[in-house]
């Protein structure tokens, strides 16, 4: 699976399009605020951990490194 993400960060919120490389494609769309202190320290980075655990069926841990592989 090939995930491509696009991410918008604003003021108030970041918004992240992920791609998935399945038969056919899929998209999906997070949006996250920008800043949110008690929840996570990146929007970008935990947009992408959430998505990535979803699509893959595997945890990932808050705060571990996202596998690339």
């Amino acid at each position: 699976m090939i995930f491509d993400f696009s991410i918008d960060r604003g003021g108030t919120f970041t918004d992240i399009y992920c791609e998935v490389s399945t038969v056919p494609p899929t998209v999906h769309i997070m949006k996250l605020l920008s800043v949110d202190p008690q929840n996570y320290d990146d929007a970008p980075t935990e947009g992408i951990r959430r998505l990535v655990s979803e699509l893959t069926g595997k945890k990932i841990e808050r705060g571990s490194k996202i596998p690339t592989g």
